[in-house]
């Protein structure tokens, strides 16, 4: 496998769907690349967010946002789709229409393993459903009668797709849709993971943990314990930061100190949201990196730390295989 670094999408207006980019490392990271390759190519770009504002605010440490157009995803549920009316968001439609062509993009963008990702990325698609659209990410071929409807629907106006890696190339070949290529996950891209910094004297390990991965809390329990008694820091960073259980990594910080009896002055949160630099250059120098998240563990890997990963998901032992092929 290749890397390229070229996006062959001959439309020149694109929307972005798909990535719900608010406060979660891997998404954000995903978008960040794919607007800066777009940018390269002259390409006009709108993107779909769940917060439009906080996105535009957080991008500006990285890219010139003043021509990009940036509004409100189209809401999955009910009661979010009457608060999005109520606000006056319905003439934002007008804006999704302009577009030649949409990327449907995320990491694992198609799985059954979240069992409402094909309804997802066709709602999101709502005002714009005739637009032709690329795929962009980790496929999963669906077994439920439902979704494979539904996958037929995704698939019938989609011109290509850049699959992040070799096992989704694989079967959308198999399954009869040829136009697929390898493309890199964007979050490769996305910063510059061979930029050098000073050694530090600090004896640190570096540790997440997320909903999804919660089976594995009194291993991850024992790991900490296991280098806290060799008298490592312990440093957590919050890979997801959403207020709601299943987004929130910060209630796992608690669980891990509590479990572990660590005192505070060795146990530290790190924010990765101000100061970008100094959250990449905290895990470049740890010892080793404990996580349960796909896109620190691809971090990791990008600056050469040693990591433990626990896959709760397959999309993180189909990147582990992407990784060994490509020799990172």
């Amino acid at each position: 496998m290749k890397i390229h670094s070229r996006l062959a999408i001959s439309e020149k207006h694109i929307l972005i769907v798909g990535n719900r980019s608010y406060k979660n490392l891997g998404d954000e990271l995903i978008l960040l690349w794919t607007v800066k390759l777009l940018v390269a190519e002259d390409k006009k770009i709108t993107i779909a967010a769940y917060d439009p504002e906080w996105l535009k605010k957080f991008f500006s440490q990285f890219i010139d946002v003043s021509k990009i157009t940036f509004v409100t995803e189209i809401p999955k549920w009910f009661r979010t789709r009457i608060k999005y009316i109520r606000q006056g968001k319905m003439k934002e439609w007008k804006l999704y229409k302009k577009v030649d062509a949409v990327i449907i993009g995320w990491g694992e963008i198609i799985t059954e393993e979240n069992k409402n990702s094909y309804r997802y990325r066709l709602v999101s698609l709502l005002p714009c459903l005739k637009k032709p659209r690329y795929l962009m990410g980790g496929i999963q071929l669906p077994k439920k009668l439902f979704n494979r409807f539904l996958f037929t629907r995704i698939l019938k106006r989609t011109k290509h797709i850049f699959a992040r890696d070799h096992e989704t190339v694989h079967e959308m070949k198999i399954y009869g849709f040829d136009d697929v290529e390898f493309f890199m996950d964007t979050s490769y891209f996305a910063y510059d993971w061979e930029k050098k910094y000073n050694e530090t004297e600090r004896k640190y390990i570096v540790i997440n943990l997320n909903k999804n991965a919660e089976k594995f809390l009194p291993e991850i329990i024992q790991d900490v314990k296991k280098l806290y008694n060799q008298w490592y820091e312990i440093m957590y960073i919050p890979v997801a930061k959403w207020k709601n259980d299943y987004y929130n990594d910060m209630k796992y910080a608690h669980k891990i100190q509590r479990e572990t009896e660590i005192k505070d002055q060795r146990f530290t949160i790190v924010d990765r949201e101000e100061d970008f630099d100094g959250f990449v250059k905290t895990i470049a120098q740890a010892h080793i990196v404990i996580s349960s998240r796909l896109h620190l563990f691809l971090i990791a890997s990008f600056l050469g730390v040693e990591t433990k990963v626990y896959p709760y998901q397959k999309k993180i032992l189909k990147m582990q295989k992407t990784l060994e092929a490509l020799g990172i």
